[in-house]
């Protein structure tokens, strides 16, 4: 190779080198404006959970009790021995 196209060759090295090391810190910087908005969002607050009260039921002398919450209301049908539970209105 001649001289000149060394020197050319270096130079268009050299261009190359800056040009990747721009694109880098470009990205750097979109990286960090995304990380700072991700820590701004509000993270999800617990939510309230009512107490939930319970009571047990007597079905026949197979099965003994059933704990279920108030708000079910629990039949049984003594000719077919089906157990239908609904919600209490």
């Amino acid at each position: 190779m001649k001289n000149w196209q060394k020197l050319i060759f270096f130079l268009l090295l050299v261009i190359f080198l800056l040009f990747g090391f721009r694109a880098g810190q470009k990205v750097e910087r979109v990286n960090k404006k995304i990380e700072f908005i991700l820590s701004l969002t509000p993270t999800k607050s617990p939510t309230f959970t009512p107490a939930i009260s319970y009571q047990e039921t007597k079905i026949n002398r197979w099965i003994d009790k059933i704990k279920h919450p108030n708000n079910l209301e629990i039949n049984y049908s003594t000719k077919s021995g089906q157990i239908e539970i609904n919600f209490k209105k």
